[in-house]
């Protein structure tokens, strides 16, 4: 049996962006309406998070692997699609 992966849809309506877990399944896939505002803080949170992530784990890195921080922390940037971490 062959699995197929949801294909899920960010669309804009207005001021509201509907978030579908299935677009091509059967009726009644999960759907997640949020004011476009609110879409907008939740993504700049989540990249302030991973930015505070980033500095977090250099700081580990500097402790734990100094050898290796430097290079550790700009592939895991790249990883995250961030720009390097600097104190």
């Amino acid at each position: 049996m062959r699995q197929t992966h949801p294909f899920s849809v960010a669309e804009r309506v207005n001021d509201v962006v509907r978030f579908t877990l299935d677009a091509h399944g059967a009726d009644g896939s999960p759907v997640i309406e949020l004011p476009v505002e609110q879409v907008r803080r939740l993504v700049t949170n989540a990249q302030q998070d991973l930015q505070d992530f980033l500095g977090l784990a250099g700081t580990w890195a500097e402790q734990h692997l100094p050898a290796h921080a430097a290079a550790l922390t700009t592939a895991l940037a790249r990883a995250l699609d961030l720009p390097p971490h600097h104190d």
